[in-house]
Formats: structure tokens, sequence, C-alpha cells
């Protein structure tokens, strides 16, 4: 209707704007914050206080409330700095590990959006940037097909084919799939179906599969930004993503790469049947208190997402996935982040499965947050906790 768009959006867009912002929601880009700060005010509808509206002017309560977890109140109206609607041309390409790390830097002062995607056991990185459309972009997008007449271009090949052998191996009255029979699945729809396999090193197969479906898959195309900066997630999955500081724009301190060298060696060392794709994303730093990624103007964070699918629908099958997830896989996560002050992205923080999880994630929260300054606006504006839940009272500590 204004013929207007938010500067980033984060993976999934449907989303409503309060839990959009409180839990610091984020999108992708060197030089762009984290959503919650483009908030110029909030009007917050508190149970001792009332409705009460908080700007800048505000000073210290404006920042803890803008990324506030519900903890301060039900967000009822908010208004967020805009900029006009846009198209963006997006470039999907495959680096070798080696190559994403030694680009990196230049890529991040390049492009205004960039992601990483990397496949667990193949020497893959998939690269997403997107910059505004301009007048040589729809040449490139034309240049980019015709590179690719005359080549076979079915990107979803190589996961039919290893569904139909994976099938037959299993299959005792010997049906065979066939592509036709296959017709209309979608990337995501054979992931799921291919991860369904419980079986021996199918993960690793899968990924291989995966990493052929990008490559087959690379090239440019031109879309509104709210279209190309959201994206499908795939189907059911648990996710568990962190955010650390990895120096400032202009001088990358490396702990991005090193994060994501250490995990993967972890993960391949250990055997973890670690799905596709782990995602890497950056941002700026945010001025909200609460953020993960609060820091100097001039920061620069990175924010990695671990997910496993569940692709079963049987119980005991989903509860050894969930639990293998919940356990070694975030486990492993924590203990790789640890040297990075790694803290979880507040929409998929867990219960800490055991008490030494729950020690070690109060001390970090304690380092990290003020939670002296955040518990007071707590019980200044929800004395009777009302407003509380198990978790936070748990991590956080209660209002006082």
């Amino acid at each position: 209707e204004h013929n207007l768009t938010l500067p980033n959006l984060a993976s999934i867009a449907e989303q409503q704007m309060g839990g959009f912002t409180q839990i610091g929601a984020h999108g992708t880009g060197a030089n762009i914050p984290p959503v919650d700060d483009f908030v110029t005010s909030l009007k917050l509808i508190s149970p001792a206080r009332g409705i009460i509206e908080l700007t800048p002017s505000d000073g210290e309560m404006f920042d803890l409330a803008r990324v506030g977890l519900g903890c301060l109140g039900v967000v009822s109206e908010l208004t967020m700095k805009c900029i006009p609607a846009h198209n963006l041309l997006e470039h999907t390409y495959v680096l070798s590990r080696s190559e994403a790390k030694a680009q990196l830097n230049d890529l991040l002062k390049k492009h205004k959006h960039i992601r990483y995607m990397w496949i667990p056991y193949q020497d893959a990185v998939v690269v997403v940037t997107n910059d505004p459309e301009n007048e040589d972009s729809a040449q490139i997008v034309e240049e980019s097909k015709k590179s690719k007449e005359g080549i076979d271009t079915d990107s979803s090949k190589p996961l039919r084919d290893l569904l139909k052998e994976l099938q037959l191996s299993k299959n005792e009255n010997g049906h065979e799939l066939t592509d036709e029979s296959l017709k209309g699945m979608g990337f995501g729809e054979l992931r799921d179906a291919l991860l369904a396999f419980l079986v021996g090193d199918h993960v690793e197969k899968v990924n291989k599969a995966e990493a052929l479906f990008w490559k087959q898959s690379e090239g440019y195309q031109i879309k509104p930004s709210d279209q190309l900066l959201q994206f499908d997630c795939g189907g059911q999955q648990w996710v568990f993503e962190v955010c650390f500081a990895t120096g400032t724009y202009e001088n990358n301190a490396g702990h991005d790469m090193k994060f994501m060298e250490n995990l993967l060696e972890r993960i391949e060392t250990e055997k973890i049947p670690a799905h596709a794709p782990i995602e890497q994303r950056w941002s700026a730093s945010s001025s909200s208190f609460m953020s993960p990624a609060h820091g100097p103007q001039e920061g620069l964070h990175c924010w990695v997402g671990i997910i496993m699918y569940l692709p079963s629908d049987d119980e005991a099958e989903r509860k050894d996935i969930t639990n293998r997830f919940k356990g070694q896989y975030c486990n492993l996560a924590r203990s790789v982040g640890a040297p990075f002050g790694v803290v979880s992205h507040w929409g998929k923080l867990e219960m800490p499965t055991n008490g030494q999880n729950f020690l070690d994630l109060r001390q970090l929260m304690s380092k990290r947050y003020p939670l002296d300054k955040f518990n007071a606006a707590r019980q200044y504006y929800d004395p009777k906790n009302i407003l509380g839940n198990d978790l936070l009272n748990l991590i956080l500590g209660t209002p006082r």
C-alpha cells in the first residue's frame, strides 16, 4: 500500500511484529543490524503500569524494551524505520570450504546480503548473495540462462536417483519408483523422503546429493526483497542457533571461520548425522541491551544455525532424533562456541538438559547481558511476574 519494506527480514517473514522484534530476529548483511534496531517507538500493555509508550528519549528503558522477550508488557503497537520497496538480484553458487574461507571478507563488503550454507561431510559451501537491482541486473540473469542452454539442469535428479536407490533396496515387493512417479516433488519434499531412511550412513549420502542439487542450481534471479530474504526452511525440524562477535566490519577477527572449521571437524570426527545445511549469516551490532548481537556500532556478529529434520511420523524415531539433537549435537555446538562467547538466539533457546548445562547457561547469561537492569525493569512493569515463564525465570532469574 505504501510501497515500503523493512531493511532486512528473517528467514521466516510471516511473523507477528511483536514477537519478531521482541526476540531480536535477524536477517543477513554485515552492515545491517537485527530487526529490533529499526524500532523507533513501541507501545506496551504492562501488568503494573498499564499502557506505556517508549521512545529513544526514555534512554536505557527503551533499549531494554526493544528486545524485552515479552517480559515487560504485551507489544500492542510499533513504529519502525522502513525503506522503499525494491527488487534484489540474487546469485546462488557453490564454493569449496577453502574458497569460502578465503573469499569471505571480500564478499561481506561487496554484497548487501550474504549467507553461507555449509554441507557436512561435503567440500561444498552454498553461497547466496543479494544486492539491489540495477540497470545491469536483467542482462546478468539473461546471460546466466544462456550459459545453461543445452546443459542438463535437472537439479533434482541427484535427489530422485538416491531416493529410487534407497527405496529399491528396502522394498521387498520389488516396486520401483520412477521419475514419473516422483514428478512434482520439490526439493524439500525429496529431502524429507530421503532422510526418512534411517539406515547406516544415509545422512552423508543425502548431503552428497544435496551438494549436487545446489551445484546444478547455480544462477541468478530477480525478485522483490521480501520474497528473496525469506526462504523455505524445509519440513519439521529442530533448530539451535547461536550468535557471537567476530570483530568489526572493517576488521573481521576470523572467529566466524574458526567456529565453522571446529564445528565441522567435530561433527565429522564424531560421526554426528548432521543434516544440511548449517546456515551462517552475519549482522551489524544492535543497540538493544538484550540482543544477542548487542555491541559497539562498528561491530560484526555471526549467526550459525544447526538443524535436524523430523522426517518420520514414528513416535520412537522422532524421540530418538530429538534426544540426539538436544543432547549430543547442541552440546557439541555449545562446546565449540564456548571460546567465542556464543549465546543462543532467543527464539531457539531450550531448557537446560542437566545441572551443568544450567550452571553454564546462568553464568553465560550473567556475563553477556545486563540482567540486574533487565530484572529491575521486569519488577517495575510486572512485579508479580505474570509475563514470565519457567524457562526465562530459570535462566534470567525472577524480577527484583
